[in-house]
């Protein structure tokens, strides 16, 4: 059987390399002593500017790729899913008259379409998880040490940072910078970002923080976040056991001071 593979046109971006970003941060003591960092030029003459450069990592999402059957005289539209984690892909196409909704397991693939013409332009969707998994009542474990006194600086609809969709819901835990963070359940890490050191309340912050995310056997994600840099201990891929040290506790991206941002996500429909 003669088979070929070929790269979707248009959804398949070549890198001569990774572009450089680069920004001008001001660091300056406030009013009480306190120092601040902000992309803003402040009205002080003592402030000092930190140019900062970092390598933008490509973007990683599912793959389209054809399969050419020349055998069979087909055409099949495949899609790979890089991620240790379940995606689920709706697909609009003129070939598919109502579309075509896919889970595609982890690190797995999926024929979304077989015909013997050419494979026509189309449009997708793709976001982490499987609709079909229901998450029910579930125990967690207190994410750091369980007989310390910590306490919640932001709960369920906090006015600082906690009004959006992704954040709604979560809690902030203060912690002194270094303490350990621990899984509250059991899962699999599919994501961590370890590679930023600075923090402020300066809406350049927005991206920055690092984190661990860790996908639990219901469907569910748990997010720990504004770990200290350098201190991830698990990789992506890693099984993890609920008391499972993830990382330590920092003050990286959008944050006022040293905490744990901590929340679970379930999957919603796909608009």
């Amino acid at each position: 059987m003669r088979r070929h593979l070929l790269p979707l046109l248009g959804l398949v971006l070549v890198f001569s390399g990774p572009p450089l970003q680069a920004a001008d941060i001001y660091k300056y003591q406030d009013a009480n002593g306190k120092w601040r960092y902000t992309d803003k030029k402040p009205k002080t003459d003592t402030a000092e500017t930190l140019t900062l450069k970092k390598t933008a990592k490509p973007k990683i999402e599912p793959r389209f790729f054809v399969d050419k059957d020349e055998q069979r005289g087909k055409n099949h539209l495949v899609v790979h899913n890089p991620f240790h984690a379940p995606v689920h892909v709706r697909l609009q196409s003129s070939q598919l008259k109502k579309g075509k909704s896919r889970v595609i397991p982890a690190l797995g693939k999926k024929t979304l379409l077989s015909t013997a013409d050419t494979i026509e332009p189309f449009t997708y969707k793709w976001q982490w998880g499987d609709p079909s998994r229901v998450p029910g009542p579930q125990e967690y474990q207190f994410p750091a040490d369980p007989l310390g006194c910590y306490r919640i600086t932001q709960a369920f609809n906090g006015k600082f940072s906690h009004q959006g969709d992704n954040s709604r819901y979560a809690v902030d835990i203060a912690l002194p910078v270094g303490t350990a963070i621990n899984a509250a359940r059991a899962g699999v890490v599919i994501a961590v970002k370890d590679d930023y050191y600075m923090g402020g309340v300066d809406k350049f912050f927005l991206d920055k923080a690092n984190y661990v995310r860790i996908l639990h056997d219901d469907g569910t994600f748990a997010l720990y976040g504004h770990i200290l840099l350098g201190t991830a201990a698990v990789r992506v891929g890693d099984k993890v056991t609920a008391g499972t040290t993830l990382a330590k506790s920092g003050s990286s991206g959008y944050s006022s001071g040293p905490h744990l941002h901590f929340v679970i996500h379930c999957l919603s429909l796909m608009g």
